[in-house]
This record gives structure tokens, sequence and C-alpha cells, in this order.
């Protein structure tokens, strides 16, 4: 008797076709996502900003390099909401290298009464990269897609009437790099991070 492998995909989708449109539909979520969060950030910041009108310097555009992620970022910050003891501002960014693209974007919260602030935040960093193939029919390699999660604390210089910005912050960075067939068996990596960050403000 002949046993016959079972097989998971349809008769009509092949198992190469079927990851191709796994990665183009895990791409369309990175995309989507990072957009409507932008948005949202962007809609909650202007519409908190409303509420004063004190002509302080809110937003920033910087440079940012860290030592996790990409290593260059170019990113908007904004303080979207002023409090007694903290700020709170958000930043949306991207960064796109030779063979990858990547858009960070983070929370910040912010000590006040100073040019000279400490700074709290977290950042997620979704990163695609494509891997070329070096042997393929169809001239085409595959993309890999990484989330990096960064918590950090450290130091931001920011004059209420705007001037040069500057931030660092150090702390852990997780690493996550799930699967192709399986998004939620993650296997997060814990490592250590550093960044530094240079711009202006207004």
């Amino acid at each position: 008797m002949t046993l016959k492998k079972k097989c998971n995909y349809p008769a009509h989708q092949s198992p190469k076709k079927s990851k191709q449109f796994v990665f183009s539909r895990f791409r369309q979520f990175y995309f989507h996502g990072i957009l409507f969060i932008a948005a949202f950030l962007f809609y909650t910041g202007m519409v908190s900003g409303q509420r004063i009108n004190d002509g302080a310097a809110r937003n920033a555009i910087y440079i940012n390099l860290a030592s996790r992620g990409p290593i260059y970022s170019v990113n908007y910050d904004r303080i979207f909401r002023q409090g007694e003891r903290l700020d709170y501002s958000f930043n949306v960014g991207f960064s796109i290298a030779k063979n990858a693209v990547s858009f960070p974007v983070g929370v910040h919260f912010i000590t006040t009464n100073s040019d000279h602030h400490a700074e709290f935040g977290v950042t997620f960093i979704p990163y695609i990269e494509h891997k070329p193939a070096l042997v393929s029919s169809a001239g085409k390699g595959d993309a890999d897609k990484y989330l990096y999660i960064n918590p950090g604390i450290g130091y931001r210089y920011q004059k209420s009437t705007g001037s040069v910005f500057l931030k660092a912050s150090v702390g852990p960075s997780v690493f996550l790099d799930p699967p192709s067939d399986n998004f939620w068996n993650m296997d997060p990596k814990l490592y250590a991070f550093g960044s530094i960050g240079v711009g202006i403000s207004f």
C-alpha cells in the first residue's frame, strides 16, 4: 500500500506562491498600521495643541543615529500635550537603506520647567529588509520583516522658543523576527541600545 503525503496547500496554489501571498499581506499590514498610527497621533497632537496658545516651539525635525534598528532615521517630533510636570510628545520617521526600509514611531514623556529635560519613552520600529536571491528564475528575492521595540531613558535639549534640538537615550532593545509561517512565534531577543539625535525645534 502506498501512502500519500498530506499537503496543506490547495491544488492550484504552490507553497512558494502561498509564502509570497503571506509576505504581501504582512507588508500591507505594516504600512497600513503605521499610516493609521501616524495619522491618529498627528490629529491628536493638532487638537491638543489648540488648547495651548503660548507660542512655544513644540515641533522638531531631527536625524537620529542608533545602535539597534536602522543606523539612521529622519524624524518629526511634536509635543502634543503640555502639563505642569510632564510634556508628552510623539515622533514618526523613516529610514531608507540600500536593501531596507523602516518607519520608527514613538511616544515620549518629557520633564518641564527647563531647556534641559529628562526623557522617557518607547519607540516601535518596523523594519523590512529585501534579500536578493542568488539563484532565482524570476530574479526576485525575499523580504524579511523585523520589529524593534526600544524603551529608553535619556536627555533632551529643547528650548521653548525654538533652537537647536538634541537628544540621547539608552535602554534595552527587544528584537522580534516572526517566521513567515507563524507570525506569533516571534522568539524575542534582548539587546542593549543607544541613540543620539540632532536637529532643530520650531
